[in-house]
């Protein structure tokens, strides 16, 4: 229930916060990757073609089958059938071509050739079909209900539909294959039969526009009638040290400019200037000082070993940060180390945002002094009653 309330807290403030981001895509979600939150959205949770957003699975699950990503391939034009067609873009590649498997996976991803996808799926599945059906197996293994591929290549054929809420949570698993990260992190890449270098078509995107993607480390693009202009990518705020991932489908279709790219940069921009980490508790900070019995130390301090930090706008206020403790009073030295003897509670404006376990480190040390001084009257008692005692049993014995 605790992180329910951090996560809805997170959650609430910034969409409270963006109400002045009005983006052109029709959806769109935007992750924390720091802590895997939600952070921004737009119909995040609508159903959307997602165009060559789908290469994201095509070359994740591509990975996943290829054992040597060096092996040549002979390229046939069968594999090109219908992509001229259809109006696909493609980077070029002819039958008889002799090419890797590592070419085919950046040709298309980075440059998001449909001739380098066919090209790819045929050689590992033997056909687009068979290919395709490993990628709704994919789709299922990782929960992507709302996830249909008919195709590997994101044209506009059949029912293939996504969300793009789903999109993010397939990038997210991508991204932990070091393979798929490099390709998506890359801005060009030569072929090695040396016929060409092809470049990313986000950095031939931002050239053509003008726009400035110094912060976007990696992004795959996509286009069709039925998606939009679309976008799934990473940015990295170096100042603050926090990663977003943003995925948007669904801007106009115009070729007078990239709206799909402005969104992003406008997003990004907006979260790298008035979100960051604030430090509700720093390290070394006092966080409850308590009593003890029978020892030489009246009291003792417990400090947070961590920084404890919380992702929040520029409105924070440092007053707003309170603690809150429940466990023991008092303690003795016959508690041994290692005892957990309360919880420490790090709240912001009144909502819950992490725990801290107050922990007894080092022995208490023991004080028959004290241990006199705090018992005297029970003390006295005792031995007064020891007394009568004795001098009742030797007046017995005379």
């Amino acid at each position: 229930m605790k992180k329910f309330f951090i996560m809805f807290l997170v959650f609430f403030s910034s969409i409270v916060n963006v109400s002045a981001l009005n983006i052109n895509s029709e959806h769109a979600v935007m992750y924390n990757l720091n802590e895997n939150t939600i952070v921004y959205e737009k119909n995040k949770d609508g159903i959307t073609s997602i165009a060559s957003l789908t290469k994201i699975m095509t070359t994740l699950v591509a990975i996943e089958q290829i054992s040597d990503i060096n092996e040549n391939i002979v390229l046939n034009n069968i594999m090109f059938e219908g992509l001229y067609e259809a109006d696909a873009a493609v980077i070029g590649l002819t039958g008889g071509q002799v090419l890797t498997y590592e070419d085919l996976l950046y040709g298309t991803f980075i440059s998001s050739g449909a001739d380098a996808t066919r090209a790819l799926t045929i050689s590992i599945a033997g056909t687009e079909a068979n290919f395709v059906k490993m990628m709704n197996e994919k789709a299922k293994e990782l929960g992507l209900t709302n996830t249909k591929f008919t195709n590997a290549t994101g044209l506009d054929q059949g029912v293939q539909t996504s969300t793009v809420d789903e999109v993010a949570k397939l990038l997210k698993v991508a991204l932990e294959n070091e393979l798929f990260k490099t390709i998506f992190e890359s801005k060009s890449y030569s072929l090695s039969d040396g016929s060409m270098t092809i470049y990313s078509t986000l950095q031939n995107t931002a050239i053509r526009y003008g726009l400035n993607i110094k912060n976007i480390i990696g992004a795959k693009t996509g286009y069709t009638d039925d998606a939009g202009f679309c976008l799934a990518s990473i940015a990295y705020d170096e100042v603050n040290d926090i990663r977003y991932l943003l995925v948007t489908t669904k801007a106009p279709i115009t070729f007078d400019y990239a709206y799909h790219l402005e969104d992003a940069i406008n997003v990004y921009d907006y979260y790298f200037d008035n979100y960051k980490y604030y430090n509700l508790v720093d390290e070394g900070e006092e966080l409850i000082n308590i009593n003890t019995q029978y020892s030489n130390l009246k009291n003792i301090s417990f400090k947070s070993n961590k920084d404890i930090k919380y992702y929040f706008d520029n409105t924070f206020d440092k007053e707003k940060v309170s603690l809150e403790y429940n466990g023991l009073d008092t303690l003795n030295p016959f508690m041994k180390k290692g005892k957990v003897v309360g919880t420490v509670d790090v709240m912001y404006n009144g909502e819950w945002i992490d725990t801290v376990s107050i922990i007894i480190t080092e022995k208490i040390s023991f004080s028959i002094v004290q241990f006199i001084k705090s018992n005297i009257i029970v003390i006295a008692l005792v031995l007064f009653l020891v007394t009568i005692v004795t001098e009742k049993s030797h007046k017995h014995r005379a």
